[in-house]
């Protein structure tokens, strides 16, 4: 990368040394500056400003964006960004293959080749707002390093971008799908039981049910009344109750049964905890004697 003095680059969360398919950087200047970001092979670009404009030059073009506009770059294509003062952005880097991957499994059916994605993505509108809000959350959490939650961050970020920009299959994103009975939720449910740590994504839980991506959140919500991701919440939570009526509250910690069953956000797990089971977590971990 080329880049002045007063540019700051920053990866959130910090990196390790294993590739992800999804990465996001921070982008910071002072002054008013050009930066250069290589060419990355098979990597789609995504700048997201958080503060200020910039004027966003690729092969096919130069785009401004700001708080209400993002630029979406395809791969091998060097960036040139023209940035004003006090100016940044998250950069958000996804492989193609995960692009690829994770459009296929929500049609159900194979594609030729990746997406074209349009160069303008709406940050005002609902879903363009609502993919902004996932990556300021994922910038600012442990969310993309976690071990049982990384992969399901991943790919959601990767869905909700593909709902929120314009392509050739969007339409055929948003077409209803076929119903199904709740055999396909059955499948899903003894599988998160036998296995409940292990790191799921939609689309493993969607094959071992036996049907496409859609029709499963759509299994869930016709006879669970709960989305995937609550459905998951709810078998990680019942085990973590197990896991403080078995543990010795000397040598463990609400924090420390709660993260490693994936809840990151400390309070919500408690007022789940207590609407669930009528007491807060600390009590259970105690035991009655507390009481």
């Amino acid at each position: 990368m080329t880049e002045s003095q007063e540019v700051v680059v920053d990866e959130v969360p910090p990196s390790d040394a294993t590739p992800h398919p999804v990465g996001v950087r921070r982008i910071r200047c002072d002054h008013a500056t050009h930066v250069r970001l290589p060419a990355e092979a098979a990597r789609y670009t995504v700048a997201v400003p958080l503060n200020g404009a910039v004027e966003v030059t690729h092969r096919t073009g130069t785009f401004g964006a700001d708080s209400g506009r993002a630029v979406v770059v395809r791969p091998e294509s060097d960036i040139g960004m023209s940035c004003g003062e006090r100016f940044s952005c998250y950069a958000v880097t996804i492989d193609t293959s995960e692009l690829q991957d994770v459009l296929e499994r929500r049609l159900g059916h194979t594609v030729r080749r990746p997406p074209e994605l349009a160069v303008r993505l709406d940050l005002r509108a609902p879903a363009g707002r609502a993919w902004a809000d996932l990556i300021r959350l994922l910038a600012t959490s442990q969310l993309l390093r976690h071990p049982l939650l990384a992969a399901a961050a991943q790919e959601t970020l990767v869905a909700r971008l593909l709902l929120a920009l314009d392509h050739e299959y969007r339409d055929e994103l948003e077409a209803p799908v076929h119903s199904w009975g709740p055999g396909p939720v059955r499948r899903m449910i003894d599988l998160i039981e036998a296995d409940p740590r292990r790191p799921y994504t939609v689309a493993e839980l969607a094959d071992v049910a036996g049907v496409s991506v859609p029709a499963l959140l759509q299994c869930c919500r016709r006879h669970r009344g709960l989305s995937l991701a609550e459905e998951l919440r709810s078998v990680r939570l019942a085990r973590a109750r197990r896991e403080f009526e078995q543990a010795d509250a000397g040598w463990t910690s609400v924090d420390c049964v709660a993260s490693s069953w994936g809840f990151m956000n400390g309070e919500r797990f408690v007022d789940d905890f207590e609407n669930r089971y009528r007491e807060p977590p600390w009590l259970t971990l105690r035991g009655p004697a507390y009481a």
